[in-house]
């Protein structure tokens, strides 16, 4: 009775085993279906924060790192020291063209009051040079007037000859004062154009920041050779990295031609020692053989 039961239930097992198969197989499937589309709609939401993150780095100051902030430290006194040379040089060029402006003024006065006295002095001279003078204008004046006549369509530019003369007359030639900076205002300018350089992305650079970190590039280049530094000056003034890349390729192009320059030294040197030991070793020649000669000659005598 057990065996007919068994071989009777073994079907009915069989079968319904096989179908909690198909149902654990399809809620895997079906998990999987959740969990992909899950992901699919999550990659665009992380893609989202990181651009939110992006413009919050754009709006942000940045922190200079411990190695950037120490070497921004160390060229501190290097920069003042170049900025207090290079302003006594300008104070000294400056000086040096209002004196040279000045003599010419002494010179231009003296000439216009020394004229008459020649003309008063020699009166025929005077008379005769008038004579010519006018002779020379007329002559000129017929020149003039028969140029006009023939070339009346070559003046063509007057509106733009007036507007050249208008400009011209607002340029002025003469020197400017340079600005003279105690240690305090050129420090305080210079921890503010490096504080500058970490403000936000979005944050554009005064004047007075661009101007310093121009005197930076120009007197103390080397600040730039830090990465994070010259990241930062890329990002806030891409015209002001050119410059530096440009000066840094200047001074390798000094240096290497300062090398240069003391090999040639070098090997000149070298030649005119090797020229001098060549002389003195003919010269040495030619005093052992004046000294035979001279023992042969002291010999035929005796």
């Amino acid at each position: 009775m057990f065996t007919h039961l068994t071989s009777t239930l073994a079907p009915t097992t069989l079968m319904t085993q096989t179908r909690k198969k198909r149902a654990l197989t399809a809620a895997v499937l079906s998990g999987a279906l959740l969990l992909s589309a899950c992901q699919e709609q999550t990659t665009p939401t992380q893609s989202a924060a990181d651009t939110q993150n992006e413009s919050v780095k754009r709006i942000a100051p940045v922190t200079p790192s411990d190695s950037a902030a120490a070497r921004i430290e160390a060229f501190q006194p290097r920069y003042v020291m170049q900025k207090q040379a290079l302003q006594r040089r300008l104070q000294a060029e400056y000086e040096s063209l209002q004196a040279a402006d000045a003599t010419m003024a002494t010179d231009m006065t003296n000439g216009q009051v020394t004229a008459p006295a020649d003309s008063e002095t020699n009166p025929v001279t005077a008379n005769s040079d008038n004579a010519n003078s006018n002779t020379s204008m007329a002559n000129d004046a017929q020149d003039t007037a028969a140029s006009a006549a023939s070339s009346e369509d070559i003046n063509t530019s007057v509106e733009a000859g007036e507007r050249d003369l208008a400009v011209l007359q607002k340029v002025t030639l003469e020197p400017r004062a340079p600005e003279q900076l105690d240690e305090t205002d050129i420090i305080d300018q210079y921890q503010d154009a490096m504080r500058a350089l970490y403000t936000a992305d979005n944050q554009s650079l005064t004047a007075t920041q661009m101007n310093t970190l121009l005197n930076v590039a120009s007197l103390v280049p080397g600040l730039f050779e830090h990465t994070e530094i010259a990241d930062r000056l890329v990002l806030k003034s891409p015209a002001l990295a050119r410059l530096v890349v440009q000066h840094q390729v200047w001074q390798q192009i000094e240096a290497q031609q300062a090398i240069d320059m003391q090999n040639v030294k070098a090997a000149q040197q070298a030649e005119f020692e090797a020229l001098m030991d060549k002389f003195n070793s003919t010269m040495k020649d030619y005093d052992e053989q004046i000294q035979k000669y001279e023992e042969t000659l002291e010999s035929y005598q005796q």
